[in-house]
């Protein structure tokens, strides 16, 4: 019985360790195709390698999800002006790094909650981004920054009402300390919806 579940688990490991070679293979060989294809994204490809291989050596390091998220955002930014038409598969690969570092860091760096919120902004996703925000705000309700996100989010994609967004910064002026960014939003708000 313990050889059976020994072969089985091995097994297991190998058709896993196989996909994720060949999936690694594939991303490597479609990024080098980019490079060819667009010559000025190559900086923004070798980004992309070089922060794939430190987050391969230590995936430990929080700051490696933070590097190699940005790396794909970046290369996703550039292709877009570039023409490259899945230029979207790039954001949903950074989006997948920020949702592996917001589970390894069990649901706490509000960093890469909020770069996951803009992931999923940049695909379309408001609801989904809504609710990063709003997860941020609730493990740090002290930065302005996740308000004024939430209430622009709110104004220019989901439009919402102006009660709404209202009740947002108004939320955000309860907690924050420093009040005069969320101030200073506020008024700009008011002043554009009079």
């Amino acid at each position: 019985m313990m050889k059976k579940i020994f072969f089985l688990i091995l097994a297991i490991l190998i058709i896993v360790s196989g996909w994720y070679f060949f999936s690694m293979k594939n991303k490597q060989t479609e990024l080098e195709k980019v490079k060819l294809d667009h010559p000025n994204l190559e900086s923004y490809v070798d980004g992309v390698t070089k922060a794939q291989t430190d987050f391969d050596q230590n995936k430990d390091e929080i700051n490696n999800y933070v590097m190699l998220g940005l790396a794909w955002k970046s290369l996703a930014d550039w292709s877009q002006k570039e023409g490259v038409e899945n230029y979207k598969d790039y954001y949903r690969e950074a989006l997948k790094v920020y949702e592996m570092g917001i589970e390894k860091t069990k649901r706490k760096n509000t960093l890469l909650m909020t770069n996951a919120a803009n992931m999923e902004k940049y695909l379309g996703e408001y609801k989904l981004a809504e609710e990063y925000y709003k997860e941020a705000i609730s493990v740090s309700q002290g930065d302005e920054s996740y308000y004024v996100y939430l209430a622009e989010l709110y104004e220019y994609q989901l439009g919402k009402s102006k009660e709404e967004i209202l009740a947002i910064y108004d939320e955000g002026l309860k907690w924050v300390i420093n009040k005069n960014w969320l101030e200073s939003e506020k008024e700009s708000y008011l002043e554009r919806n009079k």
